[in-house]
This record gives C-alpha cells, structure tokens and sequence, in this order.
C-alpha cells in the first residue's frame, strides 16, 4: 500500500529503549557467562503509541496488530473519528547506526478524500512524531502528501500574487524609464542576469521564444532590488580638485585587488538623484511600512514553498492570510497606477461613458420636469440663477456711476461654486477703495432642497453697509401611480426680492460719497477765494 507519511529516526541515543541485555550460564560451567541481547522495538512502539494517544486528546483506539512482513516491521492500527489508520514501525540495524522509519497511510485507500484536509492524520503524525524525537540523534522527514497537499493550495496564490508584483513592476518602470528599462547602468547585476537566463527560459519553452521574458528571468529579490535602487546623474563634478584626484586614482591603481576601492571612488563621484521606490512606488501604495513588512513576508513564505518545504495545516492559513493580504496591496496600488496613468483609447471609452450617463439622466429629467410643470436644478444652472442676480445688481450700480467723475467700479468677479466668501466688485475712487460687495454660496441641487446666495456690501473701515440672501428652492416630484405621470412636490422659486435692498443700500452709500465729495470740494473752493482776496488786498496794500 502507499503511505501517506513517512519519516525516520536515526541513531538511538539510550540502545537499551529497544534492546535488553542479559547475562546467561554459559555451555562449559559457571565461570563462563554469555550476554545476551533480545529485541524489544516492539514494546518501545506500543510506549510511542500509547504516549502519541495521549497527545492527541481526541477519543480513538489503536491496537497492535504484530510484526508483519519480516523481522522488525511493526503494525498498528489506528481507528480515528472518521477513517482507519496503518502505522508501520520498521527498524533497520546497519553497521554504522539504527533507523526506525515509520509509515502512516489509511487502511482502505477508498478513505482518502481529496477534498478534504485530514486533520486527524496531521496530529497522529505530529504526535507520534514529538513522542520519540527526543529518543533519537536526528529525525528526517522522508514523504508528507498532506504537505504537498497544502503547498499545491498555498503556490496557486503565491505564484498570483508573483504575476501581478511582477506586472506592476513593470508597468511603472516602462512608464519612466522606456521599455528598455532594464539597460540603464544602475542595473547591471539584473541586465547581467537576464542575459546570462534569458535563452534558457526561451528554449525551455519553445512557443514563447518570441517574447520579451527579461521580467521573468530574474529573481524577485533581485528584481525588488534593484527598484529599490538610487539613480544618479549622468556627469561626474567638473570641479578641478575632483578632476586631479580621479586622474590620480586611475593611474595609481595598478593592482587588479586595489581595482574595486578605484571603482568605488569613482561611483561616489555621482551625485545620487532619487530612489527609485520612494519616487515613482511609494506614490500608488497607501501604508509603505505595512506593504514592505507585507512584502518581506511573502518572499520569505514563497521561497518555503516553491523549495519544497514542510507545511501543516495552521502554516497554510497564515501563509494564504499574508499572500491575501498582499495581493491587496498590490490591487490597490494598480488601481492608483491605471487611474493616473491612463491611455488615449481609456479616456475615451469613460468619457464616452460618462456622456451617455449625463444624455440618460437628462433624458429622464426631462421627462419628470415636463409632467411635473416643474424646474429640477444641478448645481451648475442654480449657481447661473445666482451669477445673474449679481449681473443685475452690477448693472445697476455701473449705470449709476458711468458718468460720475469720481468714483468708478471695476469689472465683475464671476461667482464660482465654493464655500469661501469671493470678492465680486469694489466701488473705488483713484486707487483708494471705498465699497466692496461679496458674495457666499451655499448650493444643494437635491430634490426639494434650499440653496442660498449671501451678499455682504463692506464700506471703508469694514462698514457693514448690507447682508442680504438670496435663496432658491429646487423642484421635487413623485411618480403617481392612479396618473401614470410624475407629480409636483415641491414647486422651484428663486427669492431674490433682496438684491433691491442692496442695490438700494450701495446707491445710499454712493449719494453719501458724492455729498462728502461735494462738501470738501466747496470746502477747498472757499479756502481758496479767501486765500486769493488775501493775497490781492496784500498787493494793493503795498502799492
């Protein structure tokens, strides 16, 4: 039968655990004594087994069968929770030590589930395992299906999360360096490594010969590597001191040992530019620290893995958890990569996406509005409503000050949709400011809902001259069921009776200007033709 498990004990450190020793009389009298050694593996076994019983701590029985087949080959059978169990004990005495193989396997091979993980067969093994390790020198494990079992599961999603670490590396290298990439001088060791495998991986597999398979040909520690790697510049210092003392270095370097300390002066001649990871990855990836802690993790469980190594069932889950989790990761961050970077046929196809989308809602919008009888708003159009409220108030005031010698407004400031205060123009005279209007908004397109326009009119030395709202209620509407039609909620209205109150409180602000004006300036007038009747009397005076 085939065995599911096998490994061996080797070198017993305590012989007298599987051999006892006895003195006998021997054949010519008494003072000849003969020892004896007898045989006990099979008592050592059942001490395992019973020990092995213990561990498990699930209700089961075992009996000894006997020594089967030939000399030192020991059976037991084992009855668990759901199958039969056969375990071999086989010793095996050479000249230069004692092995004792066991062998685990289901007494009916019809048993065996391939769709199910025996759990019951890892703690048998693991138990027989840790009840005799300690009696032997070395434990080598020989055959474990359950660990290939597992290793096939945990692979399948390693060499996934391999593929698409390997993809994005790509993707990002060929969008800054080309798609030669790999050729710059910082990369030697993997352009050296690509073409000392690149013919092998061709000819292993013949159909794919014509492909660029560089990605594939290196190692992931080395292709990790070297996109962790600095660039440089590509010219060394033009300093003179620098030029003497690399001319020194090369013409003093004679010995082929002195030769890499030469190389060495001469690479820190370049001035480092960047890194590599932290200006072109770390960009696309969310939490760095995790994603390198991530990273460290799955090289380390694949390289078990894909190197044959053991597995149990509590190994599998944590390295399929931590391969899961990377995946993520990475996931995430070529999602970042893709929407940044997208190409010509992408914008396209989600902008033409997009368009239809906005030619769908319109179309329907339009049908509610046309049997509501009712306005239904988007931000844009209410913030229009909003701009020409302003437009009407601006005209006003320019209309009153077109002809005036000595105040002037500027150009108006078109209101945009954001929640700080804008400026939206200033009544100045010269280059002083006397009168300044802003405007706040506040937009929710929603159904039913209130957007409100807040117009602030500031004087000179922050006079509040006017605080007015403005406010629009958009359309809502229902679909009636007894109409068949779409029926008004909520019918839309713009408020604007306030802008008169601002257009009113700018005019009194300005009248007050031109009186203050006019005052001064027959102020200075008089002053004036006083000062010239003084001048003139002083004149005849002297005459």
């Amino acid at each position: 039968m085939g065995y599911e498990i096998e490994f061996k004990l080797i070198d017993i450190k305590d012989i007298n655990k599987i051999q006892c020793v006895e003195e006998t009389e021997g054949p010519f009298g008494d003072d000849v004594k003969v020892v004896c050694r007898h045989d006990i593996t099979d008592e050592y076994c059942k001490t395992i087994m019973q020990r092995a019983m213990t561990r498990i701590a699930i209700e089961c029985e075992w009996r000894y069968i006997g020594c089967t087949e030939r000399i030192g080959h020991h059976e037991f059978e084992v009855s668990g929770p759901v199958n039969k169990y056969i375990v071999i004990f086989q010793q095996d005495t050479y000249e230069w030590n004692v092995q004792l193989t066991v062998e685990i396997g289901y007494k009916n091979s019809c048993h065996k589930s391939e769709q199910s993980y025996d759990a019951f067969l890892e703690k048998l093994k693991l138990a027989i395992k840790n009840s005799m390790v300690r009696d032997w020198y070395k434990c080598v494990w020989i055959s474990d299906s359950q660990s290939l079992w597992l290793s096939r599961e945990v692979y399948s999603e390693i060499y996934m999360a391999e593929n698409e670490l390997r993809a994005f590396v790509s993707k990002v290298m060929i969008d800054n360096f080309g798609a030669e990439w790999h050729d710059r001088p910082e990369f030697s060791k993997l352009s050296a490594s690509i073409e000392l495998n690149a013919d092998n991986v061709k000819r292993n597999v013949p159909n794919f010969a014509n492909i660029d398979v560089n990605l594939y040909t290196v190692t992931l520690e080395g292709l990790m590597d070297t996109v962790q790697s600095d660039i440089y510049t590509d010219a060394m210092s033009s300093d003179s001191e620098v030029q003497k003392r690399i001319k020194s270095k090369i013409f003093s370097t004679t010995q082929l040992d002195k030769m890499k300390s030469a190389l060495d002066f001469l690479r820190n001649q370049y001035t480092k530019k960047y890194n590599i990871w932290d200006k072109f990855f770390i960009p696309f990836i969310d939490k760095p620290e995790e994603f390198q802690t991530s990273l460290t993790s799955f090289i380390a469980n694949r390289n078990h893995v894909a190197h044959n190594k053991l597995l149990d069932y509590s190994a599998k889950e944590k390295m399929l958890y931590d391969t899961h989790a990377f995946r993520g990761y990475i996931k995430e961050a070529v999602r970042k990569f893709d929407s940044e970077n997208r190409s010509e046929e992408v914008e396209e196809t989600l902008q033409a996406i997009e368009d239809q989308k906005e030619y769908e809602r319109e179309a329907h919008l339009e049908i509610v509005q046309s049997e509501a009888g009712i306005s239904i708003r988007d931000r844009k159009k209410i913030l229009a409503l909003f701009r020409e409220v302003i437009r009407d108030i601006y005209r006003d005031i320019h209309e009153i000050l077109y002809f005036n010698e000595v105040l002037d407004v500027n150009e108006i400031n078109s209101l945009k949709d954001e929640m700080d205060e804008q400026l939206l123009f200033t009544i100045f005279n010269g280059r002083q400011e006397l009168l300044n209007v802003y405007g706040l908004v506040d937009i929710d397109d929603s159904e039913g809902a209130t957007s409100v326009l807040k117009i602030s009119v500031v004087g000179g030395n922050d006079e509040d001259v006017a605080t007015e709202s403005i406010e629009y209620v958009n359309g809502e509407a229902e679909y009636n069921l007894e109409q068949t039609s779409y029926m008004p909620v909520v019918k839309d209205s713009l408020d604007d009776g306030n802008k008169e109150a601002v257009k009113e409180a700018v005019n009194e602000f300005v009248l007050r200007i031109m009186d203050d004006c006019e005052t001064m300036g027959y102020s200075e007038e008089r002053r004036a033709e006083e000062d010239w009747d003084a001048d003139a009397a002083d004149i005849l005076e002297n005459r």
